[in-house]
């Protein structure tokens, strides 16, 4: 009897994920050092199948804070090639392989994802040759990489997953920037990326399950006085624009992400900003690192930080 109730108990969650969608937000914040808000990463669950969007400092970490072996990431989105979003790929593609990632590694990105890739493949040339040898003896698929540079559009589909790219405006000198839409059955998810206001991306967001985008706060008195802070408004999302976005959008439920407050402005003022002008109550929070967001029939949130 004991026996066939811990059968139970290990087909049960099994059969649960098949039908679940859960997104993990990895790292939460900015190129700041900060390590309470490791730089830009996200773990989509969708089923077994498991998606990471893009590799910030602390990706690798993060994942093992929450039990996921790197071997099984074999699928990787980036937004853009800000170092902030892509400085932990090494770690992710040289661990992963010790840790006996057996398959091709997947990697979809802008324009220039092909060179960054084969220049830091390069980079562990040494590395990867000892690795070979006895006594690891590491096989030579896994450290394997098929590279697609994107356009708009569907760039990644298996049996219930589809991954649709969304080009944002960035700025900042940056030409190719993207969000994406994940599909997954009847469910769904935008990733913003870095961007202000993007028409795009709205209309790709529309009646969206979960919403993951990026913020960015100041001062107005900050704003007007320092020219560097304007700019760095001028290519994020206000909480302004981030309340249009919502509206326009109908997301059910929003985190906010890449945080960056300056000149001392506060979550609070910043959460107090967006829902006074929202049209109807809806869920808006700030994410944080390892901060799960699970979609079933209803949305859970909670910690996967099982370190702690």
């Amino acid at each position: 009897m004991r026996l066939f109730l811990f059968l139970i108990l290990l087909i049960t969650p099994f059969t649960l994920s098949a039908e679940v969608l859960r997104v993990v937000i990895l790292g939460s914040g900015t190129p700041r050092l900060d390590i309470d808000r490791f730089s830009q990463s996200i773990l989509v669950e969708a089923g077994d199948e498991r998606l990471l969007f893009d590799t910030g400092r602390g990706a690798a970490i993060r994942l093992s804070q929450m039990n996921v072996n790197l071997s099984s990431i074999n699928h990787i989105f980036f937004t853009h090639l800000h170092s902030d979003h892509i400085v932990g790929f090494p770690d992710v593609l040289m661990t992963g392989w010790v840790y006996q990632r057996e398959k091709t590694l997947n990697i979809f990105g802008p324009s220039g994802t092909k060179k960054f890739v084969e220049n830091i493949k390069s980079a562990f040339n040494e590395d990867i040759k000892i690795r070979l040898e006895k006594p690891e003896e590491l096989k030579m698929p896994g450290i394997k990489t098929s590279v697609k540079e994107i356009t708009d559009g569907l760039v990644y589909k298996s049996k219930n997953v589809e991954v649709h790219a969304i080009s944002v405006d960035h700025g900042g000198g940056v030409e190719h920037a993207y969000g994406y839409k994940i599909n997954y059955k009847d469910k769904s998810v935008v990733i913003s990326g870095d961007t202000n206001y993007s028409e795009e991306l709205v209309n790709a967001a529309n009646d969206v399950d979960i919403l993951i985008h990026e913020i960015a706060a100041a001062p107005l008195s900050l704003i007007n006085k320092s020219e560097k802070v304007r700019g760095i408004m001028n290519y994020h999302t206000t909480p302004e624009e981030l309340t249009k976005i919502i509206n326009q959008t109908k997301a059910k439920f929003t985190v906010l992400n890449h945080v960056l407050l300056l000149g001392g402005i506060t979550e609070d003022k910043v959460l107090k900003l967006i829902k006074t002008n929202l049209d109807k109550d809806t869920e808006v929070m700030f994410g944080y690192d390892l901060l799960a967001i699970e979609l079933t029939d209803r949305i859970n949130t909670y910690s996967v930080d099982y370190t702690k």
